[in-house]
């Protein structure tokens, strides 16, 4: 008797193909050594007249894209859009450390996840880097090459001193074990940090923020996209 076809309602579809990394099978990314001259956020990329040399990001709350991102027929229908552009940095799907640890691991696997989906699907994709504390280490930087280009976003990142101490020592340890070519950063790094990548002979290019853009205290635009500092 033949099994019945199941609905995939476990996100299988976003892994076929993939390589596997780690002791948490983290999917692997295969990233572009491309650097765009500049950055759209998802929520505005069907708007955007001149994709060509630009790279799609999802530095926004999560809420405005995991519908499309977790849904195959969405993100199938926004293969079009995506192709126009130079790239696609993978999700940045929130990793907070009153998180549950598994929620955190679940986090960076479905950046990595859907990274690999448009990779597979012929898009270029730029690794993105997000890390909690000092037990993410052994998971966050899984599934991306050595020696490539990964981005970071620093908004929020220098909020209060524990959040600086927590994002300056994960950048550290991503510079150890990943040794990157180039750091795409969505913000401006301290000068510590530019510092030790000047010493380290790491690239360094930075771009502006959505609300750097605009007044920050519009928090009627920053609602409507889906913005955080």
């Amino acid at each position: 008797m033949s099994k019945k076809p199941v609905k995939d309602v476990f996100g299988f579809w976003q892994i076929k193909g993939a390589e596997l990394s780690g002791k948490y099978e983290i999917p692997v990314i295969h990233g572009t050594s491309k650097i765009p001259d500049s950055l759209t956020l998802f929520t505005n990329c069907e708007n955007e007249e001149n994709p060509q040399t630009r790279a799609i990001h999802f530095f926004q709350l999560d809420e405005n894209f995991i519908n499309c991102l977790e849904s195959e027929t969405k993100l199938t229908k926004k293969l079009e859009t995506f192709r126009k552009f130079q790239s696609v940095i993978s999700p940045d799907y929130s990793v907070y450390r009153d998180m549950s640890f598994a929620q955190q691991i679940y986090q960076v696997y479905k950046s990595r996840a859907v990274g690999n989906f448009l990779m597979q699907n012929g898009i270029k994709v730029i690794p993105n880097v997000r890390w909690g504390d000092e037990r993410t280490y052994e998971f966050a930087f899984e599934g991306i090459d050595k020696w490539g280009v990964v981005a970071v976003g620093v908004q929020g990142a220098y909020r209060d001193k524990e959040n600086t101490e927590y994002f300056e020592q994960g950048f550290y340890k991503m510079l150890d074990v990943l040794e990157p070519e180039t750091i795409l950063c969505y913000g401006n790094l301290s000068d510590a940090l530019k510092a030790e990548c000047e010493y380290r002979k790491i690239n360094i290019k930075q771009y502006p923020t959505e609300i750097s853009k605009v007044d920050w205290k519009c928090s009627s635009f920053q609602q409507e996209l889906g913005l955080f500092e």
